[in-house]
């Protein structure tokens, strides 16, 4: 042909190709569905491809009106199917990782949006795909997760044409159905000659490159964590310069065996590292399809692939992917599987299939986490379930994440092995944990000692955010496989270990404390006293007490330990435990002698016989003397007759013979000698005792002791405030007893050795009991006495100073001079007043 340079073989060839190219077009078309594989054969050279394009354009618009209206339809409204409007590139690039691309770049300029990747050529089948929504070139693809019609179809969202630029290829996918494409320039940077490039068209102000940054950070670099040859994602600005690149450094791992689906299948590892320091180990493995269940639109593989990733970084976002992310999942693991994910690619569909997934995916996450268990047991525990994870949904996911945090449960905590340092792999069965508040305050061999396990759960296994503790507590609520814990009531065993030091005894002291737990603080011998001897905690009836220093009344009376130097430290914890001490009177830090004199009086409030009383020498008598000045006066007589049970002076008694005994005596139940009496000495109570048996009496001697010290109380007024009387005592009569609930005890009217004219005076008021009656038994002994006196003189200088003694004191006896008189019937029932007993 002349002025072309083809000859007319070249001419005759090429109208050939376009002619082949054309019933490549019309047998695909005629076709129902596409096979996979080389189902036409491909037009050859660019005059044939743009035949076979046009005439499949042709063909589309030969369609009857209402076939060709509903795929038009049908196409325009794929961009609703996603809630994301750039979903678009999630397909381009599943389809780019489906034709085995490495490498995929988006360019953002002017009113077009150009994406690019490097995977196999278009074939005329995709052409037809694209044109037709729901047709896919895939479908007998078991292993592509990628949907080429539907899927690109998507970008409608942004515009209604998509163009296609690959080799000979040039064709514009909307309206009409399928045109072929004008050739547009684009930099030799951003495409090779033989990559596919994807030109959506777009009207001003549709998108900007901002806003495909902001997507791509939000996909991430971890949506590229299951894709097998796409390596990067990277948006250029119309500089050749990175915007936002997508990319991952893979590490292969070790391999390993796991049952997944009953079967023993080999599991391959690696690790992922994101730019962002964001890291995943991931746990692959093909196993046998479920047999008998079939796919959405897919087809089934005699085998089927699936991949778990466990973060080990600070990413812990969970994903479902088919491929690419699919779904969100509140677990902090990405699980992978050919998953059927319902159209708009952002959910799951509640298939058969993705059921039967889910029990693959639960074998290879069991054994995932077991293996993560090994290897970096800290980081393994964020990618286990808790119940608060859960969502209330039925969905696909809901019902995965359920499955997961059941095998948790059954399958990770019977299974899981940890490498204890010195002791080798062992089972949490065989392992300690310790309360959290006891961290820091117990020691290793302590806990498993109290928990009686081999071992303790190491740190090296604890996470740093405390999930491990949230884990086991939720497996020990489900019968699972746990360490024993050992919590704080345990551990206060340990204060009698004699080997542990004060300072240790201090801080698990301070946490019982902080918890309020006293019994085991109480019973136990914690305390450590300067020397090192190992004591309980002074109870209050207890003649000890704790000192900073060995000083002042404690230290006087002998009672006083000094504390170890590691209580008064300046620790948080060892000023709580003084605080404490110091509350219960058990520490003295400052020569309080107020407080001695205090636990003095609770010990003689308990009972003035036994172990605990004090004999005091007369130097310690003038200190607690002294010590009283300092006593509130509000406390000091309460204080003083109780300090006088505690204590014994010396003093003496007479016999029935007569005879003096030398003993020694609690003031709060002696008499003060005539020396030490207010009065004349014959008008004295001694004097009217004269040597009457059984009451004792305190030597005159402590009229010169107490004058030693200079300033403070006098002798005989201190003996007093000590309970030391000059006066016949008066106790509630021990005859009286309980008649009625809730109600005074009532002395009968008859009592052996009583009164005969009380008796009488009942009688009279017919009454059968008094109510609050007292006696005095030492009175009676001294009346008796002076009754008995021989000489007659005598005995009336005794009965004369025993009025003089009552009349001092009926100040004191008139409150109890009278008491009602009553009878028993149902109640109590007044009859009136009578005298008292010991009157």
């Amino acid at each position: 042909m002349r002025g072309t340079g083809m000859t007319t073989g070249d001419a005759v060839r090429r109208t050939a190709a376009v002619e082949r190219g054309i019933a490549s077009a019309d047998a695909l078309f005629s076709m129902e569905g596409i096979p996979e594989g080389a189902v036409v054969p491909e037009p050859e050279g660019e005059a044939a491809t743009e035949a076979a394009v046009e005439r499949l354009g042709s063909r589309f618009a030969r369609l009857d009106g209402q076939v060709r209206h509903a795929l038009r339809r049908t196409r325009d409204h794929a961009g609703n199917l996603s809630s994301d409007r750039l979903q678009g590139l999630s397909e381009i690039v599943q389809n780019a990782e489906d034709l085995g691309a490495t490498d995929v770049r988006i360019l953002t300029r002017g009113r077009e949006l150009l994406v690019a990747h490097n995977g196999s050529p278009v074939r005329l089948p995709d052409v037809l795909a694209l044109a037709m929504p729901w047709l896919t070139s895939k479908a007998e693809q078991a292993e592509s997760t990628g949907r080429f019609g539907i899927g690109l179809m998507t970008l409608q969202s942004l515009s209604p044409h998509l163009e296609v630029h690959c080799g000979h290829y040039r064709f514009r996918v909307g309206d009409p159905d399928i045109a072929v494409a004008r050739p547009f320039p684009f930099p030799d940077w951003f495409a090779g000659d033989t990559w596919t490039v994807l030109r959506v068209p777009l009207e001003p102000g549709v998108l900007g490159a901002d806003e495909v940054d902001a997507w791509l950070a939000e996909w991430g670099d971890s949506a590229l964590l299951f894709l097998g040859s796409v390596g990067s994602v990277t948006h250029l600005d119309e500089q050749g310069r990175v915007r936002h690149r997508l990319a991952l450094d893979r590490e292969t791992g070790e391999p390993f065996e796991a049952v997944v689906g009953g079967q023993s299948a080999d599991v391959e590892t690696g690790e992922a590292r994101a730019g962002d320091g964001s890291r995943w180990l991931i746990c692959r493995t093909t196993v046998p399809s479920p047999s008998g269940i079939t796919r959405s639109h897919k087809a089934v593989g005699s085998t089927t692939a699936i991949a778990v990733a466990l973060p080990l970084g600070p990413d812990d976002a969970g994903r479902i992917y088919a491929g690419l992310p699919v779904a969100d999942t509140a677990l902090s693991l990405c699980i992978s599987a050919q998953f059927d994910p319902i159209a708009s690619r952002q959910a799951l569909d509640g298939t058969p299939w993705n059921r039967a997934l889910n029990e693959l995916v639960g074998d290879l996450w069991t054994a995932a986490a077991l293996w993560q268990f090994r290897r970096d047991p800290a980081r393994a525990w964020r990618a286990v379930p808790l119940p608060d994870d859960m969502r209330d949904s039925r969905d696909p996911v809901a019902a995965l994440e359920r499955l997961l945090l059941d095998r948790a449960r059954a399958g990770v905590s019977h299974g899981l092995v940890l490498d204890v340092p010195g002791y080798g792999p062992l089972g949490l069965d065989d392992l300690a944990v310790e309360d959290e508040t006891l961290v820091g305050v117990v020691t290793e061999e302590e806990i498993s000692r109290v928990a009686e396990r081999t071992a303790v759960l190491p740190k090296v296994a604890r996470d740093e955010d405390g999930r491990w503790r949230e884990v086991l507590a939720d497996w020990e609520n489900h019968d699972s496989a746990v360490p024993v814990t050992v919590d704080l009531y345990d551990a206060l065993r340990l204060l009698d270990d004699k080997t542990r030091s004060p300072q240790a005894n201090i801080r698990l002291a301070a946490v019982g404390l902080a918890s309020n737990i006293y019994s085991s603080l109480l019973s136990s011998r914690w305390l450590v006293d300067s020397s090192g001897g190992r004591h309980r905690v002074p109870r209050p009836a207890e003649p000890a007490v704790f000192t900073d220093a060995p000083r002042g009344l404690g230290a006087s009376l002998g009672f006083s330990r000094e504390i170890h130097p590691a209580f008064l430290a300046d620790t948080d914890e060892a000023r709580s435990v003084r605080t404490w001490l110091r509350k219960r009177e058990a520490l003295l830090t400052d020569a309080d002698a107020v407080a001695v004199i205090r636990r003095l009086a609770a010990i003689g409030a308990a009972g003035s016989s036994g172990p605990n009383v004090l004999r005091l020498t007369d130097d310690q008598l003038i200190e607690l003397r002294d010590g009283f000045a300092r006593v509130p006066d509000h406390e000091r007589e309460t204080l003083g007759r109780d300090v006088g049970h505690a204590i014994r002076l010396q003093g003496h008694r007479y016999d029935r013979a007569g005879k003096r005994e030398d003993i020694d005596v609690a003031p709060a139940r002696a008499y003060l000698p005539a020396r030490l009496d207010s009065s004349e000495r014959e008008e004295s109570f001694a004097f009217a005792a004269g040597r009457t048996a059984g009451l004792v009496w305190l030597r005159p001697r402590y009229a010169e002791v107490l004058q030693r010290g200079g300033a403070g109380m006098g002798a005989r007024k201190f003996l007093r405030l000590l309970g030391a009387e000059t006066a016949p005592r008066l106790r509630r009569h021990p005859g009286a007893r309980e008649r009625f609930t809730q109600s005074p005890k009532g002395l009968p009217a008859e009592v052996i050795s009583g009164p005969r004219a009380r008796t009488d005076a009942l009688r009279v008021l017919e009454a059968t009991f008094t109510l609050d009656d007292y006696e005095s038994p030492d009175l009676r002994a001294v009346a008796s006495g002076i009754a008995a006196e021989q000489d007659p003189q005598l005995r009336r200088r005794r009965a004369a100073a025993l009025f003089h003694v009552l009349g001092r004191a009926w100040s004191r006896f008139s409150d109890h001079d009278e008491v009602d008189a009553v009878y028993d019937y149902y109640a109590w029932q007044n009859r009136g007043r009578t005298a008292v007993f010991w009157l």
